[in-house]
């Protein structure tokens, strides 16, 4: 799978974490386990957007919009962005 990924991602250099998980036909927090992998071994890298500072927009926001601490872990973030950090060959 993680080879799959990166044939799907390294021509396009970037995709977010939703693009990636519908093209494989998987949902988000599925296809996030295999992106950790990937990051891991220094494949693929995430590029965040930084929080807007509005609470009703961030989806991974550890604090709720009354200021609350929330303990669950944030969901996976559909809209993260996906680095490839391979380069594609060229053809000859």
């Amino acid at each position: 799978m993680l080879d799959r990924i990166m044939e799907v991602l390294t021509p396009r250099r970037t995709m977010t974490v939703g693009n990636l998980a519908l093209h494989f036909e998987m949902e988000p927090e599925e296809i996030h386990v295999a992106l950790q992998q990937l990051a891991a071994d220094g494949r693929v890298r995430y590029a965040f957007s930084k929080c807007s500072g509005s609470c009703s927009t961030c989806s991974t926001c550890s604090v709720s919009p009354s200021g609350e601490v929330v303990e669950e872990a944030p969901a996976v973030d559909p809209t993260a962005i996906v680095i490839s950090m391979e380069l594609r060959k060229q053809d000859d």
